[in-house]
């Protein structure tokens, strides 16, 4: 079974100086967790919203995933905080 994660983030996001590091640091991070396996960062362009969606093997990934995250030196951290955090179970893949 694979998993998802979506993280909306309601107002456009207030960006440091350094926000491509930043990010950068963070997909690394990501993408050395066991059991990732795809992450997108997605913006609607008319109101600058964001949404985060990564894929998991499991939800002992993705709360892996989150820890790591959690965990991070404050000065990759990006300072941003989603307005929701969802689970979602993929159901099919096309």
């Amino acid at each position: 079974m694979t998993f998802a994660r979506v993280a909306t983030f309601d107002e456009a996001p207030l960006l440091h100086d350094d926000d491509e590091r930043r990010a950068r640091t963070l997909r690394e991070l990501l993408q050395s967790v066991p059991g990732f396996l795809a992450g997108y960062d997605l913006r609607e362009e008319g109101t600058g919203r964001l949404m985060s969606v990564t894929l998991w093997e499991s939800e002992a990934a993705i709360e892996a995933g989150e820890r790591a995250v959690r965990n991070r030196p404050v000065s990759d951290q990006r300072g941003i905080r989603p307005s929701r955090i969802e689970r979602w179970v993929i159901d099919t893949s096309f």
